[in-house]
């Protein structure tokens, strides 16, 4: 058994962890940065000291996205392209209106900067947000100071306008969640422009500060709009896995959901049990618990291909009474590479797919093994295992429990709170023994707050009911 304790890493910079994806994705935003620079330095509209510094900030730079990076537990080839591709972007942006616009001293409130922090945070993490909102505010001052305005101003603003998008911005399931968002930045945006302003309220005019209003107006729109319009660019051009993709897929009229409810009524409705009985256990832990209950939709699709071969989609005749266990092992077995193999077809994101294939690990079919073993005493147990691999993050590991509790606790006809806490515990001491919560990184503060989180959910289900008399069932009957 390992089972991973509670404790704390230590931020430490290992060079062999450098790969191709974290220089590429550490360079392309700094160099683009001092690439800007240099063409202000050859206009002749800097000093050499000040390009020298901006050298030092721009290695600086590289080296601390480059250990954000290295940190980061499952960067991606489409998380670099994503940050390059933004920050450069936005530097650009900066570059042009600071160059349009070169008689507008207040031109900096315009700038679109709370959509990069908001889309790194949906596509990559907020903490590598809140780091990028730093360094691309420090950027952003330094290419708006060539218009002589206060550069801690230009500094702060910026900053600000993306902490405060981060802070704001939790989730965007629907437009109205968008808009009060937007409303709230642009309160701050009012509040940032007034404060900034206070100093030079005497050389200020009535018109000076309606276009400093305007200007951080615009700011919030367009970023809202620039959230909007690249959002489903990124997400389809890299099937990358975001909030706004997994409740499209959580829709019932998917195809393989449609597909399984028709086909596989019993499994669909396992299914949607196990998705709510994941989805609360993974929020509990602080995993994700919209990927739980996306991923259990999904996971066992490829039942539909035979669903008469489970229990679930029986009625009367069980076809395994009629066949030796190794074929109907051979059967049971093969679904989690069938669902994972759909899913594939479909092109449904990574993330589900892997926790298809490993919502079953390498557990025992221990039905058709021990029925094995009675005809053949020496049985190879192997035959009668799951392939995996083994559950390789929360989410799956929390699938793999909650599949096994539903099922077990839907064959009681009324399980009371002490038989739904005996089948919980008994199958996560099983997964524990057998290692199969080993790559998972579940503490066992988690497995607690996972039987304790499944038992209360179970037993609101099960709750006990009043029995009516029968002639008071038969008017309610009646009625309907």
């Amino acid at each position: 058994m390992n089972v991973v304790k509670e404790k704390y890493s230590v931020p430490i910079y290992n060079v062999k962890q450098v790969n191709i994806q974290s220089i590429m994705a550490s360079l392309v935003t700094p160099t683009m940065f001092i690439s800007l620079v240099l063409v202000r330095f050859f206009q002749q509209q800097m000093s050499f000291n000040q390009l020298l510094l901006m050298f030092c900030l721009f290695l600086l730079s590289c080296i601390l996205t480059n250990i954000e990076i290295i940190r980061h537990p499952n960067w991606t080839s489409q998380m670099t392209i994503t940050f390059s591709f933004l920050g450069s972007s936005m530097l650009l942006l900066i570059y042009a209106l600071q160059s349009l616009s070169p008689g507008i001293a207040t031109i900096f409130y315009v700038t679109p900067i709370a959509a990069f922090s908001m889309l790194i945070k949906h596509f990559i993490s907020e903490r590598f947000a809140m780091m990028c909102s730093v360094l691309m505010a420090i950027y952003g001052s330094f290419l708006f100071s060539f218009h002589e305005v206060n550069i801690y101003s230009i500094f702060l603003y910026l900053l600000l306008s993306q902490w405060f998008a981060i802070f704001l911005y939790q989730s965007i399931k629907d437009r109205k969640t968008l808009l009060k968002t937007s409303m709230s930045l642009l309160s701050i945006h009012f509040l940032l422009v007034f404060v900034f302003e206070l100093n030079h309220l005497n050389m200020l005019t009535t018109s000076d500060i309606l276009f400093s209003l305007l200007f951080s107006l615009l700011s919030v729109l367009f970023a809202s709009i620039l959230f909007l319009g690249i959002l489903p660019i990124f997400e389809a051009g890299f099937n990358m896995l975001t909030e706004s993709k997994l409740l499209a897929l959580s829709n019932p009229n998917h195809a393989l959901l449609r597909k399984m409810l028709v086909e596989a009524p019993g499994t669909y409705h396992h299914s949607v049990m196990v998705a709510n009985l994941s989805e609360s256990a993974c929020e509990a832990i602080g995993a994700n618990g919209l990927l739980a209950r996306v991923a259990a939709y999904y996971h066992d699709v490829g039942k539909a291909i035979k669903p008469h071969m489970f229990i679930e989609n029986q009625h009367k005749k069980n076809p395994h009474d009629s066949l030796p266990p190794e074929d109907s092992a051979r059967i049971i077995l093969q679904h989690p590479y069938d669902s994972a193999r759909l899913l594939k077809e479909h092109k449904l994101p990574k993330e589900i797919i892997d926790i298809a294939e490993q919502h079953h690990g390498t557990t025992l079919l221990k039905y058709f093994y021990y029925k094995a073993k009675e005809r053949q005493p020496g049985v190879d147990e192997v035959k009668y295992r799951y392939r995996g691999p083994i559950p390789q993050s929360k989410e799956a590991a929390v699938i793999n429990i909650c599949d096994s509790v539903e099922a077990a606790v839907r064959s009681k006809s009324n399980p009371t709170n002490e038989e739904i806490l005996k089948i919980v515990r008994s199958i996560i001491y099983d997964r524990l023994m057998d290692g199969q919560l080993n790559d998972s990184h579940l503490t066992l503060n988690d497995i607690l707050v996972i039987e304790k989180d499944i038992c209360d959910m179970l037993n609101g289900i099960f709750h006990s009911r009043i029995e009516y008399p029968n002639d008071i069932l038969v008017q309610q009957a009646s009625r309907r």
